[in-house]
């Protein structure tokens, strides 16, 4: 992979050069027939649903059963496991499951293991609610989110592997795309269904898109490397799992790592700061579960694929830098649609704007930056150093995303107004995102005198 030498302009540009020429349309094209792209979207389905359902779905379901913004927003750390997946993601790589790891092959092994647990887990929600104790409920949530967040860590690892360097932003843009559908039937379907058979039913029903992930797994081909599982023994080979991947990492990327790991903890914070707010926003405003579904299903939705696609194409013809930057300038401003929203008491036509270009810039962001950090892995360490990389993308947008709820209450209170409370918090989010700008700019000055 790349380090601080000769290939630091691929990495920084987010292109290969020379190996990796501009594609032409008519490839871009020729690509989406490969059997290992529309894998991806499958499986992209199969990990996206489950961390809405334990976030930005189960907002929805907690504001309706009357649960204070304060309690949402902290509840929105369930999702924790998806930010910290980096911990566990080394073992993901070093431990041969027993029996199904020879029969189904490594990656393919820990998809299913995963799928079982989420399986489990969206049930076992279903089956409490929250009026069933918000502790419990709670645990069954980490549950889910643990195994979805272990199921993540050997998705992506089978997409890198699969994938030549070439390839990394076309993999990216479909497992985006699969994934951005995932979010969309983790919620939409939930919402309309919610208002005809009940909350709970529908999360039942939820478990059902675990067949998407079986489906993708059996379809899959292993990747084909090599890889030791010699047992590990005693406490410094487990620290040395730990480890590893990140001394590898160092030593690929060395002093840019300064540059790279804070773009890609802060790049999301925009957006995270307004997730857990979104949905009880939309219930505080009287929008009913069924036109919140039609509304996405019809305007967001697409919008958002269209931001996957267009963030592919750019990647592949110009760098992913360039796409990163245009992708984190759109998402802050989106912010202030709601805003706008708040503002105008729900005006119809105003929430149509601010769903499409919430759900354009979204896409754009997140196809964007998976593709620029698929490329900052090493082949020896894929599951962790990914794993490491998303969860930074996660982390600290999540951390700070869990005290929105007391912001907003907050500032309720300065106004006096509930839907003031709301337009401020919305309006001073956007302003997270210059850090990040910085940090491209500052990327591609060092892409400058790399290749002086």
């Amino acid at each position: 992979m790349c380090g601080t030498g000769g290939n630091m302009a691929d990495i920084v540009t987010g292109q290969d050069e020379p190996q990796r020429p501009r594609a032409s349309m008519r490839q871009v094209v020729a690509s989406l027939n490969q059997p290992k792209i529309a894998l991806a979207v499958i499986l992209g389905i199969a990990t996206g649903m489950p961390p809405v359902l334990v976030t930005v779905t189960l907002g929805l379901w907690l504001r309706a059963e009357g649960v204070a913004l304060s309690a949402i927003g902290f509840m929105s750390w369930v999702g924790i496991f998806i930010s910290t997946k980096f911990l566990w993601a080394p073992f993901v790589d070093w431990i041969q499951l027993p029996w199904i790891g020879k029969r189904l092959g490594h990656r393919r092994s820990w998809m299913l293991l995963g799928q079982i647990f989420v399986t489990v887990g969206i049930l076992c929600m279903a089956a409490t609610g929250p009026s069933g104790g918000l502790a419990l409920f709670a645990a069954f949530a980490m549950l889910t989110s643990f195994a979805a967040a272990t199921q993540d860590i050997a998705v992506d690892a089978w997409r890198i592997e699969s994938a030549t360097d070439a390839e990394q932003d076309l993999m990216a843009s479909a497992y985006i795309f699969g994934l951005r559908s995932g979010y969309f039937l983790g919620n939409v379907p939930i919402l309309a269904a919610s208002a005809a058979i009940g909350w709970s039913m529908a999360y039942a029903f939820a478990a059902i898109g675990g067949i998407a992930g079986l489906a993708g797994l059996w379809l899959a081909k292993e990747p084909d490397k090599s890889r030791d599982f010699s047992r590990a023994t005693g406490i410094a080979s487990v620290l040395s799992a730990l480890f590893r991947p990140l001394k590898v990492f160092w030593q690929d990327h060395g002093r840019a790592n300064f540059l790279f790991l804070p773009l890609v903890a802060l790049f999301f914070v925009p957006d995270g700061l307004i997730t857990s707010m979104v949905g009880p926003f939309y219930i505080d405003l009287g929008f009913s579960g069924p036109q919140i579904a039609a509304t996405r299903t019809v305007f967001g939705f697409p919008a958002t694929l269209a931001g996957v696609v267009i963030a592919g194409l750019i990647g592949l013809r110009f760098g992913t830098v360039p796409a990163m930057a245009i992708a984190v300038i759109l998402a802050a401003v989106s912010n202030i649609g709601f805003a706008f929203l708040a503002l105008s008491g729900g005006d119809k036509l105003v929430w149509i704007g601010a769903v499409i270009f919430e759900g354009f810039s979204g896409g754009m962001a997140n196809a964007a930056m998976v593709a620029w950090a698929s490329r900052l892995t090493n082949p020896i360490a894929t599951a962790a150093q990914f794993a490491l990389l998303s969860s930074l993308m996660t982390l600290v947008a999540g951390l700070l995303g869990g005290f929105s709820g007391l912001a907003v209450e907050a500032l309720q209170k300065e106004t006096g107004s509930e839907m003031s409370g709301y337009a401020s918090w919305f309006s001073v989010t956007p302003f997270a995102a210059i850090p990040p700008l910085l940090l491209i700019w500052l990327i591609s000055r060092l892409k400058k005198a790399v290749r002086a």
